[in-house]
């Protein structure tokens, strides 16, 4: 039997579905060994980051941990061919209790199947 080769956006969608449910092995899988990550200086996992283990350690697991949840939910997806940009909302609530909600858009740069670059554009303003 053929295995359908899935699109960008189908791997794209990936990622946020797997973070969501706390598939964080599938997350990281979509991304290449050099991935280049970028989170925006200001916001609570900014800076860049080279690898999946990088991501793991500096967004991924950050996000669980100090945020009572932290969802990234997105609204829709724009296919660009080799980019995909996905625009949605953050939704995150600290152990206090307090809520946030934050608009962002995320540019997905793939090759051969895999991440090779991500970058987030969010209001890092919300985050402070």
């Amino acid at each position: 039997m053929a295995t359908t080769r899935q699109s960008n956006v189908e791997i794209v969608q990936t990622i946020y579905e797997s973070f969501n449910e706390g598939d964080i092995e599938s997350a990281l899988a979509t991304m290449a060994d050099d991935v280049e990550w970028i989170e925006p200086e200001g916001f609570v996992f900014g800076g860049t980051y080279h690898s999946p283990d990088e991501v793991l350690e500096n967004v991924f697991m950050p996000a669980k941990e100090e945020f009572e949840t932290f969802r990234v939910e997105p609204d829709r997806f724009i296919d660009g061919g080799d980019t995909v940009v996905t625009v949605g909302t953050f939704h995150a609530t600290n152990e206090a209790g307090d809520t946030m909600e934050s608009p962002f858009a995320h540019v997905n740069d793939l090759r051969d199947g895999r991440v090779i670059r991500f970058e987030n554009y969010t209001d890092t303003a919300l985050w402070q």
